[in-house]
């Protein structure tokens, strides 16, 4: 199974010579804090990091400064190096932001998807069911994220593709905590979707996309905000 890293991402540092010089630090590290398994606001030490990945403690430095400069952690004085908090102002500035452009960018999809899209996102559908039923956090994740990045390929717009691609990746570990029941419905407005695509429906299909993330915020906010704890920014 491809990394989500891998699936949204082919060259996810993006930032420079110095972080494709280090795929093994910077992408590990990377994907480990998209996922979850680096946890908001936890401490990257890089004495530590170095042990774990069997090198010295340049490229570890060096890829958390990639990392820094894309967002993804921030340093601090005394404090060090940690993973960013979520935050409740960035959820809603992505959320936003997602709904001014991905309607439009939905129902240019259903005007000029392909058989290959199709497909793809039908594969997408029934496996996001799968790892519901399994309460497979990471596929259920991926596949959310892979679902939307597909409809932006339907879409035929390199830029809005590379603006969905990024948004998918901030937005990922905002999911990890959502209920299984929302996950649920989540997935079955991907059906819905897929449906509206593939009958060429661009005004369904920009409804349901409207209603679609107002239920996905509504999701990570209920479920960001039932954790309170300090991975939780202001």
């Amino acid at each position: 199974m491809a990394t989500i890293a891998e699936d949204l991402q082919s060259s996810p540092a993006g930032a420079g010579t110095r972080a494709t010089r280090l795929p093994n630090v910077y992408e590990a590290l990377f994907e480990q804090i998209v996922t979850g398994k680096l946890r908001a606001g936890e401490r990257l030490l890089i004495d530590e990091l170095a042990e774990r990945f069997g090198v010295s403690k340049i490229p570890v430095r060096e890829a958390l400064k990639a990392l820094e400069a894309k967002g993804w952690v921030e340093s601090a004085p005394r404090r060090g190096t940690y993973v960013r908090r979520l935050s409740m102002a960035e959820l809603h500035e992505l959320f936003e932001l997602r709904q001014i452009i991905e309607p439009e960018i939905t129902a240019m999809a259903a005007h000029r998807r392909r058989t290959v899209h199709l497909q793809q996102l039908l594969a997408l559908v029934e496996e996001g069911e799968r790892a519901v039923e399994l309460n497979d956090f990471v596929s259920s994740s991926r596949v959310n994220s892979q679902f939307h990045t597909v409809i932006a390929q339907a879409a035929d717009n390199a830029l809005a593709f590379s603006v969905i691609q990024e948004l998918e990746l901030r937005l990922c570990r905002y999911f990890f905590v959502a209920e299984w029941e929302e996950r649920k419905e989540s997935m079955r407005q991907h059906q819905r979707l897929y449906e509206a695509i593939r009958a060429q429906n661009a005004d369904e299909a920009r409804r349901l996309t409207i209603a679609h993330l107002r239920h996905t915020e509504a999701m990570a906010t209920r479920s960001i905000s039932a954790q309170r704890t300090p991975e939780l920014a202001e």
